[in-house]
């Protein structure tokens, strides 16, 4: 079974996401990758994965930072993308995003940018929830790893 559909089966399940997810990030060779599910008006982290030689600190830093997490932090690029229903970029330095809260998670990373992707019901086109990846490469819309997200997205959100 290759990584989109051990994500779609995870999905159906509830299951954690953490082992898909630190492969995906070995990989796209990122940094780190989570998913949050979008619950009443907060997104819950379901899973996170990050990069072997990442602090344990700032791992867990982050998943405790990120565990449920109100719609109303605009300056996150997965409330972001969540409220937005459009993919959105942070970068390092955040006067290039606007994502003030995403940029202080991108440095300790060590990584350069994130790219967070809504996740649509498809009939409905309902958020369900949000895919995020934050790498050292740059991404740009229609690169590969733009288009690996939009593609895990647009699967999860089929198989709901």
């Amino acid at each position: 079974m290759g990584l989109m559909e051990e994500f779609r089966s995870a999905w159906l399940a509830e299951s954690s996401f953490d082992e898909l997810l630190a492969r995906l990030v070995t990989e796209t060779e990122s940094r780190a990758s989570g998913l949050w599910r979008l619950e009443e008006n907060h997104l819950v982290l379901v899973g996170f994965g990050w990069a072997s030689d990442m602090p344990l600190e700032v791992s867990s830093g982050f998943q405790a930072a990120t565990r449920r997490v109100p719609l109303d932090q605009i300056g996150l690029g997965i409330v972001k993308a969540a409220v937005t229903a459009k993919p959105a970029i942070g970068r390092r330095d955040p006067k290039d995003s606007g994502l003030d809260g995403s940029a202080t998670w991108i440095a300790r990373f060590g990584a350069n940018i994130s790219l967070a992707v809504p996740i649509r019901q498809k009939e409905t086109n309902q958020i369900l929830g949000v895919l995020a990846v934050s790498t050292s490469a740059f991404i740009e819309e229609g690169d590969s790893l733009w288009q690996t997200l939009i593609s895990l997205a647009d699967d999860l959100g089929s198989a709901a």
